[in-house]
């Protein structure tokens, strides 16, 4: 599976989030040209709008590390910690489901949890309304949890399925970009 970056930004003033958003567009097509770069998710909590997520898929760590290096990131990140926390939590994709087709009013939902049973999920995804979902193990910020882009046909679908399964789950709708067309790791 690929390497994933899931940044959490939040909003020093809710009043910068038009600055944000197009500082952060900004940043997302220099990075789309960035070898090793495969696609990314920016999303924004609906329940609390001064919260963005972006999942970020690389090929591999040190693609995106490179990146990390670069002075072009660098004035970047200087520039967004002016406006936003960021929470960076490097991680590695470990299952990618998809039952239906994406389409114009699905739910999102960014859910943490912990996964002590491993068919847990697969189970929960097999529940009606469930379309997708991208899922990320926590290399290093949360040791033994994982991370999910999860898109629902409603929010009400969403809440049956999950209550024996996610910690704490951020209803979203997004922002930029878009789920990587699934290829092999090379």
């Amino acid at each position: 599976m690929r390497f994933t970056v899931i940044n959490t930004f939040t909003l020093k003033n809710p009043a910068d989030a038009r600055d944000f958003e197009e500082r952060f567009l900004t940043h997302v097509q220099w990075m789309r040209s960035r070898p090793g770069f495969v696609a990314h998710q920016a999303v924004r909590a609906t329940e609390q709008p001064e919260v963005y997520v972006n999942f970020g898929w690389w090929e591999k760590p040190e693609d995106f590390q490179a990146v990390l290096a670069s002075d072009t990131f660098k004035e970047h990140a200087e520039e967004f910690h002016k406006i936003v926390d960021v929470v960076a939590d490097p991680s590695m994709g470990v299952l990618r489901l998809d039952s239906a087709a994406a389409r114009e009013g699905d739910h999102l939902v960014v859910e943490f949890f912990t996964d002590n049973d491993p068919g847990a999920y697969r189970r929960y995804a097999e529940a009606d309304g469930f379309v997708a979902a991208d899922v990320a193990k926590s290399l290093f910020a949360r040791p033994g949890g994982f991370t999910a882009l999860t898109r629902w046909r409603s929010a009400e679908q969403a809440a049956a399925a999950r209550a024996a399964l996610v910690e704490r789950a951020v209803p979203a709708r997004p922002i930029a970009g878009n789920r990587a067309e699934l290829t092999p790791a090379g």
